[in-house]
């Protein structure tokens, strides 16, 4: 009896057998993974966006934005298309061949921008080389004075969401920075980001030298947000933390230093300042209760 194969199973006989031993098609192959993000809304793309490796390509989940792609371990960059969004071009580090590697978070937006800025010690106020800074899925590196640049950032000036980045220096600890600054020509810079030394005072697994209470009129205070500028004067805080508490309950880590702190409720209904000077990492300051109005 003849038999009739579906044309789609003829042409997967026909790629598993026409390069016989001797190899062929894509040959090894790694594997990426990750997710794309909108930068304005931490959303994933709808309509959904096109990853492509050289001319490998895919289109990501509809509702998470993630993607899977096997390519060559020699492949070096990965391109981003979406509807209404610039493309976006990411190099990629080495790939073994029979692995997967997790891309993480890309994010992609209808513009880019320049971000600009300079480490500093906290205690000593010297620039920092060799700082890692990231933000929206880019890296640099500072220079012997401290500068760094990263290039190509996602950027929506209709967006909701403060893009927060990270620095990381051996000796120092982690260091998170917020970026509210608009850019001025395409360009955003976020002057001087200090980073402290790990040293033997710094603060156990619960690091706090100034804890409070806060009080909303009504609800719950889990959700508020807590502006920290310093110098007080500063017109943008220099880092922003979110009580995770119903109880209101927070303790922040200040560097010794003059600070201005906003507090401001889930839906910026309400709202405290308090103004404070740090002269040790070690002294606790306690802020009482902060009652929001």
């Amino acid at each position: 009896m003849r038999r009739y194969y579906p044309l789609w199973l003829s042409w997967l006989i026909l790629l598993l057998n026409g390069c016989g031993g001797g190899g062929g098609g894509l040959g090894p192959v790694a594997v990426l993974q990750g997710r794309v993000v909108l930068v304005g809304t931490g959303g994933p793309p709808n309509p959904v966006a096109t990853v492509e490796v050289g001319s490998l390509r895919t289109t990501t989940d509809t509702q998470e934005g993630t993607f899977r792609l096997a390519v060559p371990p020699s492949a070096t960059q990965l391109t981003i298309r979406a509807e209404g969004m610039k493309t976006f071009t990411y190099t990629l580090p080495p790939l073994p061949a029979g692995q997967t590697y997790d891309l993480g978070e890309l994010y992609i937006g209808p513009q880019t921008v320049v971000v600009r800025g300079r480490i500093v010690d906290a205690i000593t106020q010297n620039p920092v080389e060799n700082a890692i800074i990231r933000l929206l899925s880019r890296t640099a590196r500072s220079d012997s004075n401290g500068r760094f640049t990263l290039e190509e950032v996602a950027y929506d000036p209709n967006g909701v969401l403060d893009p927060e980045g990270t620095v990381q220096r051996t000796g120092y600890l982690q260091r998170r920075f917020l970026v509210e600054q608009p850019p001025i020509d395409s360009e955003i810079e976020l002057g001087d980001i200090p980073i402290q030394p790990e040293t033997d005072e710094n603060p156990p697994s619960e690091p706090g030298n100034v804890r409070g209470v806060v009080e909303v009129p009504s609800g719950t205070a889990e959700g508020t947000r807590i502006d920290i500028y310093s110098p007080p004067d500063e017109q943008f805080p220099s880092e922003t933390v979110f009580i995770m508490r119903q109880s209101g309950e927070f303790r922040l880590w200040l560097l010794p230093g003059e600070y201005r702190l906003e507090f401001r409720s889930v839906g910026n209904i309400y709202r405290a300042e308090r103004r404070l000077t740090v002269t040790s990492l070690t002294t606790v300051i306690d802020l009482g209760k902060v009652r929001l109005e």
